[in-house]
């Protein structure tokens, strides 16, 4: 009885939170994820730390259930990611390992409680009940804070984004704060400083350098981001001064980037850099290689040729350069799983690959990435040199 009331009022809270579980184990994740989904207003599922860390980087999710001994990347390295992010998050473990070392090193890294394998339903609701009531809590202290009536939380969120967003750009504005302006160049992030100097409703006008005023016009539209503001603005071009250096740009949506640290660069590879997937009976077949990071590969493939699914762990061969004769004489075999396959209108799939980290191929790739960095920004400044 007293279980079943546990569930209910865990199903109350839970409907308007979203949560990610981290899990290796296929059977049980999927058992689990079952289980979530009768409870929380969203499931958000990985396999390891990687795609643990991405899932959380797309979504967000409110609550975080995870394994610690996972491949790629475990499950303390993966929280350790995850709090630099957002060091509020909730984080619950599913492990195992109980013992005194193990729980003391997840509590120091800012885990919020700890559930032991094999899976009992009751310390599981029991756990979510609590974790949940204490964020609850805390979004209520928040609110009375801002001065909000922490009851009216449902009317007064639809516009809260947009008030906090326009109050903080305010502040910037009034106190002479810079902003970060930010755009790309075939994946090659172009950041410099702006100063707000005016502001008319959603129409924002900066100054900015030469360079990235450049880099607006070429791609019409700009990203305003301050350490202030959870997300990005993205904004599209109204007008342009190159003369007077100065931009209006009008606010389009707010977003949560995909990497707020900025740190991993996704780059647009030349034509001649060539990829090749390999088959269970180990022959390969070319496909088109969209883009690359140290920890991810995007790739174009012919649909009926390509007969994996996601979490599948598959060879890539990327040739970066040949000689005379055409034969390879630079390029990067990668060992890597199915994250994402899109299927498309033209009989081809869209995938995205992530790299099973090992220090050799996360050092050519960085070498790689340097270069062609270089290259795109030696490109772009030949191509406005005369603007």
């Amino acid at each position: 009885m007293e279980n079943m009331q546990h569930i209910t009022k865990l199903k109350e809270i839970a409907k308007d939170y979203t949560i990610l579980f981290v899990e290796d184990n296929h059977e049980l994740r999927k058992q689990i994820d079952k289980f979530l989904k009768k409870l929380f207003k969203e499931v958000y599922t990985a396999s390891d730390g990687v795609e643990g860390v991405l899932e959380y980087k797309k979504n967000k999710p409110d609550l975080i259930l995870t394994d610690l001994t996972m491949p790629n990347l475990s499950g303390h390295d993966m929280i350790r990611q995850i709090k630099k992010i957002n060091p509020d998050v909730e984080i619950v473990i599913l492990s195992a390992h109980s013992d005194s070392d193990t729980l003391m090193k997840s509590f120091h890294i800012g885990v919020s409680d700890f559930i032991a394998k094999p899976v009992n339903a009751t310390k599981m609701i029991a756990t979510f009940l609590k974790v949940l009531s204490n964020l609850k809590r805390r979004e209520f202290q928040f609110l009375e804070l801002a001065g909000q009536d922490p009851f009216e939380k449902e009317i007064v969120s639809e516009s809260s984004d947009e008030k906090d967003d326009s109050e903080i750009l305010n502040f910037i504005f009034e106190n002479s704060m810079k902003i970060d302006v930010i755009n790309h160049y075939k994946g090659v992030p172009i950041i410099n400083s702006g100063k707000i100097i005016k502001i008319d409703g959603d129409d924002i006008t900066l100054r900015t350098t030469h360079f990235q005023l450049l880099a607006i016009k070429e791609e019409k539209q700009a990203i305003l981001d301050s350490s202030l503001i959870n997300e990005d603005i993205r904004c599209s071009i109204v007008s342009m001064n190159i003369d007077e250096y100065e931009v209006v740009l009008r606010k389009q949506e707010l977003f949560h980037p995909e990497f707020k640290d900025r740190n991993e660069i996704v780059i647009q590879p030349d034509s001649k850099t060539k990829a090749y997937v390999f088959n269970s009976d180990k022959e390969r077949f070319e496909v088109k290689l969209e883009a690359i990071s140290t920890k991810e590969v995007f790739i174009n493939a012919v649909a009926e040729k390509f007969t994996y699914e996601k979490h599948d762990l598959i060879d890539i061969l990327i040739v970066l350069s040949r000689d005379e004769k055409n034969t390879p004489i630079d390029y990067m075999r990668l060992s890597s799983r199915v994250y994402k396959i899109k299927q498309n209108d033209n009989k081809s799939v869209s995938v995205e690959l992530l790299i099973k980290e090992k220090d050799e191929v996360e050092s050519s790739l960085e070498r790689y990435i340097y270069k062609r960095e270089s290259e795109l920004i030696k490109e772009f400044k030949e191509k406005f040199q005369y603007s």
